[in-house]
This record gives structure tokens, sequence and C-alpha cells, in this order.
């Protein structure tokens, strides 16, 4: 299954409608072509323990997450030093149309953050880039 195919999978689990997550999926590839943005692949990264480093059920499972990723891996293993996100971040690739179903399957999740590239060094906080919140994305889905 392409990874387009387990997007629209997921949004229909999710109770939206196949042809509002290609429209949903266009609409974002168009926002991210306007920005300039190029990449078909993004980074991120997970620190030592997962994601969050908790367990489910836990109160660090269900605080509000953000999926920040970066068209570079080398931009996303940068940040992840810099701010010395645990000892060593360990790089993952995603679509977007990964990411989105992310988005989607773990409502812990509240942004989709793709950095703009170069990244921006913000002295503190997250780079500039394109942000898609999760109320924002579900709106875009119905």
């Amino acid at each position: 299954m392409s990874e387009r195919d387990h997007f629209i999978a997921v949004a229909r689990a999710q109770g939206f409608s196949a042809e509002a997550a290609e429209a949903a999926l266009a609409a974002l590839h168009a926002r991210l072509a306007h920005r300039g943005v190029q990449a078909r692949r993004f980074y991120g990264y997970r620190t030592a323990g997962g994601a969050s480093g908790a367990t489910a059920g836990s109160a660090a499972s269900q605080r509000p997450r953000l999926l920040l990723l970066f068209q570079s891996a080398d931009a996303a293993l940068g940040f992840a030093q810099r701010h010395r996100l645990g000892r060593s971040p360990r790089l993952v690739a995603l679509s977007l149309a990964q990411a989105l179903a992310a988005l989607l399957r773990h409502p812990a999740i509240h942004a989709l953050l793709i950095a703009d590239e170069p990244a921006e060094e913000a002295r503190q906080g997250l780079p500039p880039g394109l942000r898609l919140e999760r109320d924002e994305f579900i709106d875009l889905l119905r």
C-alpha cells in the first residue's frame, strides 16, 4: 500500500471520505509548494524512549504534542542537538501523507510544523514554517 493510500485509509477509518482526504493532501502539497518547499521526505527525531518517552495512559502521553519536521536530515538532527533533546536523537523520515496520518491517528498531536529551510535559528522556541493545527486539518477534511 502506498503512503498516499495509507493516509486515505486512516482518514476513512476516522470517518472522512476518500475524496476529502485526497483534496486535503493536494491542498497541503499546494501550500508547501507556494512556500517553495520541494522536499518529498521530511525529517524529525525521536528521543530515547520513543516520541514521548511516556507510557500509554500516563499524564505525559496525554499532554499536547507537536510533530516538528524539517526538510533535511541535517536540520532535524542539528535542532535536536542544539536544544539537547535527548542524548541520542534518532532520525525518522516521513512523507507528508505519513505525517498527516500520524496527526489523524494520535489526538495528542495538536499540530504539525514543517520548518522553513534553511532552518532559521531561533534562540528559543520553534523555527518558523508551515504550521497546521489539528483542528484546522479536521476542518479541511470535512
